[in-house]
């Protein structure tokens, strides 16, 4: 029997990763294939439906599987993640010259965001920010790759050039963006100081559904944990997907997201997407 897993196509390398790991999983003896989503809400609503097996989802593609499979009486498994998608952090960065200190003092600002459905650069940033008691802020939001969960990281580049130009007071990203960033030269280097850092949480999950065939779901998750960094057969495509190895799933992780879920009421609690200004 296939086991047909579910990616979203934020990215043209996407197919590039998956088509190398279908050959990979083939050669292992294993018969897998993976069809592409142009967003996660459709992906999500495939895999509660029993249409797919499996579904490389984001985090907040996870929170929606889960309640909505509850809704339905299904139940969804957390299998495998990648080694970077645990125990990550977002941040809230100004600039160098900025008068801005604290947290605090973003109160009447304005403050740049990612995508509305970006869980990195918007939720779980503007969360953070509510929980510190600032809730008199400007946000500017960047809408770019609506749908994608913010996957497609142009909205939270778009709020960096945002702060760097002086178009904004302050700019949320992940922290690992803020890097790349500095890399690329998208925040020259010492543009930028931090001024504020979420508690940390899990990004992506492998979600596979209560319908999946149970020998073949549990031998493709001991293939991904399989994989070895050191093979140059997959190495390249780990390369590409941001990781050295896969490693158990978990949820423990995904608490600040929901939080943030339930204060802006993005999903409700039997999945339905709710956020009144989202149209993936």
């Amino acid at each position: 029997m296939t086991l047909i897993m579910g990616g979203v196509a934020y990215d043209p390398k996407v197919v590039t990763i998956w088509d190398g790991f279908r050959t990979w999983f083939r050669e292992q003896g294993f018969d897998f294939d993976y069809v592409l989503y142009s967003h996660y809400e459709r992906q999500v609503d495939d895999l509660v439906a029993g249409r797919i097996d499996a579904a490389w989802n984001s985090p907040l593609a996870w929170i929606r599987t889960e309640r909505l499979a509850a809704a339905q009486g299904r139940t969804v498994r957390s299998a495998v993640m990648r080694d970077t998608d645990q125990d990550l952090t977002s941040v809230v960065v100004v600039r160098s010259d900025s008068p801005i200190q604290s947290i605090a003092d973003l109160a009447g600002k304005t403050v740049a965001v990612g995508a509305v459905d970006s869980p990195q650069a918007t939720l779980l940033p503007l969360s953070y920010l509510r929980e510190q008691g600032v809730t008199d802020i400007d946000v500017r939001r960047f809408d770019i790759g609506v749908g994608l969960h913010g996957d497609h990281i142009g909205g939270e580049r778009d709020a960096a050039k945002a702060l760097i130009a002086g178009e904004v007071d302050a700019a949320c990203m992940i922290d690992a963006n803020h890097l790349l960033f500095g890399q690329e030269g998208t925040l020259p280097p010492g543009s930028t100081r931090i001024i504020g850092q979420t508690d940390p949480f899990d990004h992506c999950t492998m979600a596979i559904i209560d319908s999946a065939p149970a020998a073949e779901s549990e031998e493709f998750v001991r293939l991904l944990e399989s994989m070895s960094y050191a093979d140059p057969a997959v190495r390249p495509l780990l390369d590409l997907e941001g990781l050295k190895q896969w490693v158990p799933g978990r949820t423990t992780g995904f608490g600040p997201l929901t939080r943030a879920i339930d204060e802006t009421g993005f999903y409700d609690a039997d999945g339905a997407v709710t956020a009144a200004d989202y149209r993936p």
